[in-house]
């Protein structure tokens, strides 16, 4: 059966790695066949799909091999892609990594580069081996080259996922700077951004989008997410926007590709372990895509659905009847209003776990209000999607928050939502939300602003709606679709 999210058979979604060319996007993907339990990113390589709309995928195989045991690629990792017009040939740096090869006892990471005549057949270049010089930088971080022609210095730069030495554990993390002229020779500079913040930086991006320069990093650690920066300059003085995030934990990695109009996200929604709301949250998981869009006033970011995804739930249902929890409601010329005095919902039949809805919003009066998903009658089980304008927090919930512990108590009620789903919910009159929901993976998009990626396992069929506590809330529209 087709599916709009992507996962191989048999394996997972690593980090990607897009590339434009001629109308077609290529997303590079780390290939993880996860060959035991609890172990990620073991004996990966290159994979390759190439798409036009981001719905019709052409999965293409194999693109870089990994190395033997003895070779420093026994896994080849996270890199970039450009195409060289004196030799017109494409070159792909990327990670190698084999935890045999260490130095102080400790694994090191190292760079290596594939180059082709087409995007479909590269070949590692065997002599090519490039390395921290362990003075500025440390060997044991090593990763994620993205390499780029540099107009202005008029040569190639090269940005990694690094640390600083002598530095400690958990703010030593940089993005270092290496220059060539020939993609071959390489000399060490001195750090492209050192925040001083992090453990790592990893996955680093350098754009242009308008007046604006970007630089993209993932981290681990103060949050599991994807940042990015704001600077007027190629090399900075960068800002901090006030929302500096792509999406939620669970979509991690993130870069992007542009055709030169159009700018698009190119991520993975992490699998949890077990395939249960209670397990972990894993490394890889299934392909995702957005579009990003730019504020030309202040430069900053913003998160919509791609049209083409969306027109690919083009089925409307016919809705039907709604049932009522707690509450009252109103019929409106736009609308109906949901009213009640604590916590009330409205809510229609939902069958399966894949489907599109669309709904518009407006919070009249509230002390909160959001979005019920795969929920009983009596809203004892299922997802909420909690949304407080007041605070400028959306997040997900979801009942039951854990299993039940011995005592009655213990129902994880210290933990009010799934922090790591929560995002900044925009300042507005009225909400208009595009929910996305394929087996167990739920995409939301909420005012062509943010998105909020997640995994849902345990709840389906149902009911989905809105609800609210003590207040009024409109419901201007609410449509299912499906594909057809």
């Amino acid at each position: 059966m087709r599916r709009l999210f992507y996962k191989p058979e048999n394996a997972w979604v690593g980090d990607l790695i897009p590339y434009y060319e001629n109308g077609t996007y290529y997303g590079f993907y780390l290939h993880d066949p996860r060959i035991r339990d609890k172990e990620y990113a073991e004996e990966t390589t290159w994979h390759l799909i190439e798409t036009k709309d981001f719905v019709n995928l052409d999965y293409k195989g194999e693109s870089i091999a990994r190395g033997g045991i003895h070779d420093a690629n026994k896994n080849a990792y996270t890199g970039s892609v450009i195409k060289c017009e004196k030799d017109g040939l494409y070159h792909v740096f990327y990670t190698a990594y084999n935890e045999d090869f260490k130095l102080r006892g400790k694994t090191i990471q190292s760079v290596m580069q594939a180059t082709g005549k087409n995007l479909e057949n590269l070949e590692t270049v065997k002599d090519f081996l490039f390395v921290s010089d362990g003075k500025q930088y440390e060997e044991f971080d090593w990763r994620d080259p993205f390499v780029f022609w540099n107009d202005e210095d008029q040569c190639y730069y090269m940005l990694l996922a690094s640390r600083v030495t002598n530095r400690g554990d958990l703010r030593g993390g940089c993005i270092a700077l290496c220059k060539s002229e020939d993609l071959i020779n390489w000399t060490y500079e001195k750090p492209f951004y050192d925040p001083k913040m992090y453990i790592t930086m990893e996955c680093p991006e350098l754009f242009k989008m308008g007046e604006y320069w970007y630089l993209v990093f993932s981290t681990f650690s103060d949050q599991f997410t994807t940042h990015y920066r704001i600077s007027k300059n190629w090399n900075g003085p960068w800002e901090i926007p006030d929302d500096d995030v792509f999406d939620t934990r669970a979509d991690y990695a993130i870069k992007t590709a542009s055709d030169g109009k159009r700018r698009f996200a190119f991520g993975w929604i992490a699998s949890k372990y077990g395939n249960t709301d209670f397990g972990p949250w894993e490394w890889g998981g299934t392909m995702n895509f957005h579009e990003i869009i730019q504020n030309s006033k202040n430069g900053e970011l913003r998160i919509k659905a791609i049209p083409e995804v969306l027109d690919y739930f083009s089925k409307e249902i016919e809705l039907k009847k709604e049932t009522l929890y707690n509450c009252k409601m109103v019929q409106a010329q736009d609308g109906v209003s949901v009213e009640s005095d604590t916590l009330g919902a409205l809510l229609y039949p939902l069958e399966g776990d894949t489907f599109a809805l669309d709904m518009v919003i407006k919070p009249e009066r509230y002390h909160e209000f959001g979005i019920a998903l795969h929920v009983d009658k009596e809203l004892e089980t299922g997802y909420f999607l909690r949304m407080n304008p007041k605070n400028q927090l959306v997040a997900w919930d979801m009942w039951p928050r854990g299993e039940q512990g011995r005592y009655q108590w213990q129902i994880k009620g210290d933990v009010p939502y799934q922090i790591e789903t929560a995002r900044k919910l925009p300042k507005a009159e009225e909400y208009r939300v595009h929910i996305i929901k394929e087996k167990d993976i739920c995409v939301v998009y909420i005012n062509d602003e943010i998105v909020l990626s997640t995994r849902m396992y345990n709840h389906k069929d149902g009911y989905a709606g809105i609800y609210v506590v003590q207040g009024d809330v409109k419901l201007i529209q609410y449509k299912e679709k499906r594909s057809e």
